[in-house]
């Protein structure tokens, strides 16, 4: 009789929100304009490290926009990836990624091909990798500093279609980030070069957490998620105590270690509040065209930063100069999210639908040639009469939309 009992829910969930969180768009937004001005107040184009002297002491804290889009990351690619199995989810990824990174790789690559260079001139094999996303894997160069972390998603990315595969729900979330915290601890302690390339110390931290956070905004607080929340909290201050910050050499060990940890819980604090929905009164539109400009953003604006910066600032000055260079970099970002993946992600993601689906209604000859004549059929069951019908099995969750949309 164990077979005709009902199936129940991990958690229960709590109603659903709005149908998007657009205060992410307007934090991924912040995370990326953060990163633009620091790399923008740093770079050696300038002709001097310190073109900015007050400026910087605020925008060398935006090399931090990066841990914050692995916390969203972390907590938007769970939503994405719930209650879909590994192809649509890689599709919906791959169709969301590649199209803006092809058309960023292509150009600034032919830049810098043709001698509009930042740092160097790339070979024809490292354009190629390159064209990949996997170039990391493959050690070789990065054709723009900022791909970096696209390594760490696209391996974040893996890890979550391999808990698609055996299904997400929470009690399979928890295990899972139990069993990342625990090798994390087991890798740094032996050293272990294949379990750092596949558990990426760097930003798990921020990915445990973000999935943490996800579960909370889903299901409601409890004290799992949030202990997961505090580990995250805790290994990030670890890891970014532990690499040397600029902070540190700038204002000292004291002034500079507390700056470090105010930003980071700042910005893990943003993200609770936005797990709990203290956010979710902000709902206004045009913040999801903030939200589609930080991706190309993200990938154009340093090419683009140094070249202009080069080329101007010894006409214009610095002060012009540099708000010149962020607004040209947010057309660029405009220009190819309106010419590039507007056009393309659609396409591409229908396309990738129907990849998956191409064998749908075809019969292996195997099958056929093994089918029995007679009906597999099984008789209908005769009940006693006034005997209640089997439990049909639910689906865990089955009807839900997350808040996020």
């Amino acid at each position: 009789m164990l077979a005709a009992a009902p199936r129940i829910t991990d958690a229960p969930a709590i109603p659903p929100g709005p149908s998007r969180l657009r205060v992410l768009d307007l934090l991924r937004f912040c995370a990326a304009l953060g990163v633009v001005l620091f790399h923008f107040g740093e770079t050696r184009a300038w002709g001097t490290p310190n073109a900015f002297p007050a400026l910087s002491m605020a925008t060398m804290f935006g090399v931090y926009g990066v841990r914050l889009f692995f916390l969203i990351s972390g907590f938007v690619i769970l939503m994405s990836a719930w209650g879909r199995t590994p192809g649509h989810f890689a599709a919906s990824r791959i169709a969301r990624l590649f199209p803006a990174y092809w058309a960023s790789v292509l150009v600034l690559g032919g830049l810098a091909v043709g001698g509009l260079i930042t740092d160097h001139r790339p070979s024809l094999t490292e354009l190629l990798a390159n064209m990949t996303m996997l170039q990391h894997g493959f050690a070789v160069r990065d054709l723009e500093i900022v791909y970096w972390t696209l390594w760490q998603e696209l391996v974040f990315y893996a890890l979550i279609a391999c808990l698609a595969a055996v299904g997400i729900t929470y009690r399979r979330c928890l295990a899972f980030m139990g069993a990342w915290v625990l090798l994390l601890a087991i890798a740094d302690r032996v050293n272990a070069d294949l379990l750092q390339a596949v558990l990426v110390p760097f930003s798990a931290p921020y990915f445990i957490a973000g999935m943490a956070l996800f579960l909370v905004h889903r299901f409601g607080g409890s004290l799992f998620p949030w202990l997961f929340v505090g580990v995250g909290w805790i290994l990030a201050l670890y890891t970014a105590l532990g690499e040397g910050p600029p902070a540190i050499r700038r204002y000292g060990q004291a002034l500079g270690s507390a700056l470090v940890v105010g930003v980071i819980s700042l910005i893990f604090l943003v993200m609770i509040l936005v797990a709990v929905g203290a956010f979710d009164r902000i709902d206004w539109r045009w913040l999801t065209f903030l939200g589609a400009l930080t991706y190309p953003l993200y990938l154009f604006h340093h090419h683009v930063g140094f070249l202009l910066i080069q080329w101007l600032h010894p006409v214009l000055g610095n002060r012009l100069t540099l708000p010149l260079a962020v607004a040209a970099a947010l057309v660029v970002a405009y220009g190819v999210h309106r010419l590039v993946e507007r056009p393309l992600q659609p396409r591409m993601r229908a396309a990738l639908d129907r990849s998956l689906t191409a064998d749908a209604g075809l019969v292996p000859l195997t099958e056929t040639a093994v089918a029995s004549p007679m009906s597999t059929v099984p008789p209908p069951v005769s009940l006693p009469p006034g005997a209640p019908a089997p439990y049909a099995e639910t689906t865990p969750g089955a009807g839900y939309l997350p808040r996020g949309g």
